[in-house]
This record gives structure tokens, sequence and C-alpha cells, in this order.
């Protein structure tokens, strides 16, 4: 069974804490119990079976076995717009420092419950917080400005660069599939928007186009899942439009008994406005 989560975000003037799950197996969407608070521009990542979800504030996450959220401690440097990644058993953050020119990472280790600062020598010279992903125990940077990829590893403590892209994917989205891994969409070198997809071989160093999105997408996310019961769709990336068997249906599942109060406490912050003092 694959499990996807989408939490919270924003329709532009309201703040959503609402948590949706995807489950594969049955194609269907459940909407779960709600972030502790409602927020946008935070990063999500899957370690060791749970989401967290980080943002410049605060940390917490969630466990889909009992639909339960928990408080973490916030990271130890504010970071605006970071990225995250799981990897060799902790969690990874690398954005811009608060209020300064500079960008760091961070990393949260669950046996301790404790943030630090990774002092991995000198970042290389990001204009923006890069995409990131985990493949094969390193953390690959994909760069959002130019189709550079930097590669971390975090047992070496070592930095090093791959083959860059062929083209720049200026607000594409990135995610690791059958050990590849997966760039799409965003603006090209001609800075026209683009629907390319490409992958890269870590065998044999090299990136490679692989097919093409249904139509020419920027700002969008990807992520792989296992689907046990795939249903017919075509390769390359092509749409399709889905047989009426594999209609998505939606379902608002009740709350778990123990959880009503912190529902209680929690839903005035369901859709709240972005400026509630205006």
């Amino acid at each position: 069974m694959g499990l996807l989560c989408l939490p919270g975000g924003s329709d532009g003037s309201r703040l959503y804490d609402c948590v949706w799950r995807y489950n594969s197996s049955v194609n269907e969407w459940t909407e779960v119990s709600p972030m502790l608070r409602a927020r946008e521009y935070h990063s999500s990542c899957v370690l060791k079976g749970q989401l967290y979800v980080v943002a410049s504030d605060s940390t917490e996450r969630y466990d889909h076995t009992l639909d339960c959220w928990e408080p973490l401690p916030p990271m130890l440097h504010t970071m605006d717009n970071c990225s995250t990644t799981a990897c060799r058993g902790r969690l990874y953050a690398i954005g811009s420092l608060t209020g300064e020119d500079t960008m760091a990472m961070q990393s949260y280790d669950p046996d301790t419950n404790r943030w630090a600062l990774v002092n991995c020598g000198q970042l290389p010279p990001w204009s923006f917080a890069p995409k990131t992903v985990t493949l094969n125990g390193l953390i690959y940077f994909v760069r959002d400005d130019s189709a550079e990829v930097d590669v971390y590893n975090p047992l070496k403590n070592e930095w090093d660069k791959i083959s860059p892209m062929n083209q720049v994917h200026v607000g594409g989205s990135v995610a690791a599939l059958g050990g590849r891994l997966f760039v799409s969409g965003g603006y090209d070198n001609t800075f026209e928007l683009s629907d390319v997809v490409e992958a890269y071989e870590p065998a044999t160093r090299t990136w490679s186009h692989v097919g093409r999105l249904p139509q020419p997408t920027f700002w969008h996310g990807s992520v792989s899942i296992f689907r046990q019961f795939m249903p017919l769709v075509p390769s390359a990336f092509e749409s399709l439009d889905a047989p009426e068997s594999n209609a998505i249906h939606l379902h608002r599942h009740h709350r778990h008994p123990l959880l009503h109060d912190h529902d209680h406490n929690h839903n005035h912050n369901r859709n709240r406005d972005v400026n509630p003092a205006h």
C-alpha cells in the first residue's frame, strides 16, 4: 500500500490546517486529523514511516497508524522557504536564514528529539534554496537557477557534483523512483515553460530525457508511491482519461475518539484568515 499526504496550504486568502491522505491501493482520498496549526510555505517529508512538517518557526510529526499529530522542537535557526529530505535516519532542512543573506543546513535526530546545525563546510553558491531528494544514502540538491546538481554524503561529510542536467528546471520538481532521480517541468534555458522530464542514472552518472508531462508545468510537486493495483495508464507521462473503475473516491472519516478534545481545541484554526488582525 502507498500513502500520499497533502498537509495544509492556502487558497490565497486563508490558511488551512486540513490534511488529505491518498491510499493508492484503493484509489481513495481521505481527510485525516488536521495539523496542530494552519500553515503554508512549509516543507514535508517522511522519516521512519512518519510524516514531518517543517516551517520556519515550528515542526510537527504525524503518525498515520494513530491518526494524530505531535509538536516537536523548532529548528535552532529559523529559515525561510526551506526544503527537507530524510537521509540515514535523520531529517535535513536547507534554506536561507531568516533576515540574513546566508544559506544553512540543519538536521533533526528523532532518537534525541533535537535539531543541530550541520557542520558541512562551505555550502555551494546557491542563490535560492535548492530542491532536495535522497537517493542511495546521498542527498541531491537540484539548483533552481542553473542545470547544476550538488551532492552531499552525510557519512563522509563531503560535497560532490554530478553531471549537469540537460536543461534548467526553474520552478521544477524532483523525485526519486526506481533508483533514479527524476526532474520535471519548470522554465527552461530559453525561459519557456517546459513539460520535459529527465532522469539521472547514478550507475552511469548521466542524464536522459525520459518523457513529458501532460502539459508544461511549474511550481508543482512530485512524489513516488507504491501502487498495489495499477490502473491502466500509458508510459512516457502521456495524459489519459481514466476508466470509470479507476475513479478517485473522496472520504471524510470520523476522527479517532481520543482526538476529540484535540480537534475541539484546534478547530478554530481551520480556514482562518492569513491576516487575522485586519
